[in-house]
């Protein structure tokens, strides 16, 4: 996974097709809205780390195409899931 500094530019990339997946802690809404709006309409799959759909209070962004999302989410919640961000962790 290569990530390039913006999660905005991630996530086109993810709509494109440039990327397969992205998965990031601790975002705020005016990170991730607009391209979370491109990847919903290129037909891939946005939720938090825990399986939930992405809303603008999502702090963590797991975004795929529909083909490896499950596989995405498997993977985060073995590494921690949606403690990766808690402070007290």
């Amino acid at each position: 996974m290569r990530l390039l500094g913006s999660a905005a530019l991630m996530l086109a990339y993810v709509a494109a097709g440039r990327g397969a997946a992205y998965f990031e802690c601790d975002l705020a809404a005016w990170d991730t809205s607009a391209g979370c709006l491109l990847v919903a309409e290129a037909g891939g799959v946005v939720t938090d780390a825990s399986g939930n759909p992405y809303t603008p209070l999502t702090r963590q962004i797991v975004a795929a195409g529909p083909g490896c999302h499950a596989e995405l989410l498997e993977l985060v919640d073995s590494v921690g899931g949606a403690r990766l961000d808690d402070e007290a962790a």
